[in-house]
């Protein structure tokens, strides 16, 4: 979280699903990787299959790419298969056990990126900062491939601030569901 504002906003959203499904169950789990690990797992396969797919269109001419997609690109280029090889067994192995985890019916609610949006006059490296916390947080649904929804609940500074619902494999419309059913509660609070 990025600061008192935001993770008290967050309490807040996290309060109005609870009232509606109710407190987490407690739950002691633990993952082989580390949310750092998960993060550069996303980025590495991220990278790889994304130069796999377009290196040789960016290196065919002079591209005019905005900043920060170049250098993504070039990092993607780094990536050998040795790494996306390893790379693509950690995955495998988060999605069972956020599969385990989450079992048939259950989901994970947080924030869907670590603050407010950053504003239109950030600089570069602020957006790039920005970009690299969310990740943290956005890759878990990259990663498993798992259904994510974000609900537009809360607001930081003014700036729209999100709760996001993360289900097991096939719950996307039960995902759908409980979100409408949160934004209605959030209508009428």
């Amino acid at each position: 979280m990025a600061g008192p504002a935001e993770a008290a906003e967050y309490a807040r959203m996290r309060a109005l699903a609870a009232s509606l499904v109710g407190e987490p169950a407690p739950v002691e789990y633990s993952f082989a990787s580390f949310p750092d690990e998960l993060y550069w797992c996303f980025r590495r396969l991220q990278a790889a299959e994304a130069w796999q797919q377009h290196g040789a269109w960016i290196i065919s001419d002079e591209r005019d790419l905005g900043p920060g997609v170049e250098e993504r690109f070039g990092f993607g280029r780094t990536i050998d298969e040795k790494t996306a090889r390893a790379e693509a067994v950690r995955r495998l192995t988060f999605r069972s056990e956020l599969a385990a985890l989450l079992g048939q019916d259950g989901f994970l609610v947080l924030p869907t990126v670590p603050g407010p949006a950053p504003l239109v006059k950030s600089e570069p490296q602020q957006l790039q900062a920005y970009r690299e916390r969310a990740l943290h947080l956005l890759c878990l649904s990259g990663l498993s491939g798992f259904p994510q929804i974000t609900l537009p609940l809360g607001s930081v500074d003014g700036a729209p601030f999100g709760l996001s619902l993360l289900g097991p494999p096939g719950s996307d419309i039960a995902l759908i569901r409980l979100g409408r059913r949160i934004l209605d509660a959030a209508r009428k609070a």
